[in-house]
């Protein structure tokens, strides 16, 4: 991996968290002070601005640590050459369905883009803010997809490569992302290792 791509995969981490931290203390101060009728005005507004984006930015972050929701039951059956060539199928429809998101993204920043975003409007901000979170970070997935897909490329021959393992080595020590990676499946007809 390029350092450029390292440094911009940490950025968009850093900033996923910071987005999530953000909305937590807000919501919870804006509460807290809700009992004493005095909420923060611009909490709930600028909670629904950081949640657009660091949904977004946060599936492309899940998306490059291979995080997202999977299935793997049918893939396992394949070779691995065949794993590979499904695990490209994957990613060039998952880029198909991106570019309908990216394209439907920008068409609502164009027909609601400049509609003031309520109490957020007296700071300049409208709507466009908001929506502009799902064609850029639309363009950010794609950017992923196409690594991986460089990266499938790349090893294609070689039978012992999978992208699993590979982010087991680069996500090694995070924690919960390795769980599993290099274990031997349970066996549930062995009696010993159900209990």
């Amino acid at each position: 991996m390029s350092k450029a791509y390292r440094y911009y995969c940490k950025a968009e981490e850093i900033m996923v968290g910071v987005g999530f931290i953000i909305i937590v203390t807000l919501t919870f101060f804006n509460a807290v002070l809700r009992l004493f009728d005095n909420p923060i005005i611009y909490a709930d507004d600028l909670s629904m601005l950081l949640f657009s984006w660091t949904a977004f930015l946060g599936a492309d972050v899940a998306m490059r640590h291979l995080r997202l929701v999977g299935m793997d039951i049918v893939s396992k059956k394949f070779t691995p050459k065949g794993q590979k060539v499904l695990a490209l199928i994957v990613y060039t429809i998952i880029i198909a369905m991106l570019l309908v998101l990216i394209r439907g993204g920008f068409r609502i920043m164009q027909i609601n883009g400049d509609r003031p975003f309520n109490t957020l409007a007296s700071f300049g901000i409208g709507y466009g803010a908001v929506t502009a979170a799902m064609p850029i970070c639309g363009i950010m997935m794609i950017i992923t997809c196409l690594t991986k897909i460089g990266k499938l490329f790349a090893h294609f021959g070689d039978d012992a490569y999978t992208l699993k393992s590979e982010m087991a080595r680069e996500d090694e020590g995070l924690g919960e992302e390795n769980a599993g990676v290099d274990q031997i499946p349970v066996n549930l007809d062995e009696p010993k290792e159900v209990q």
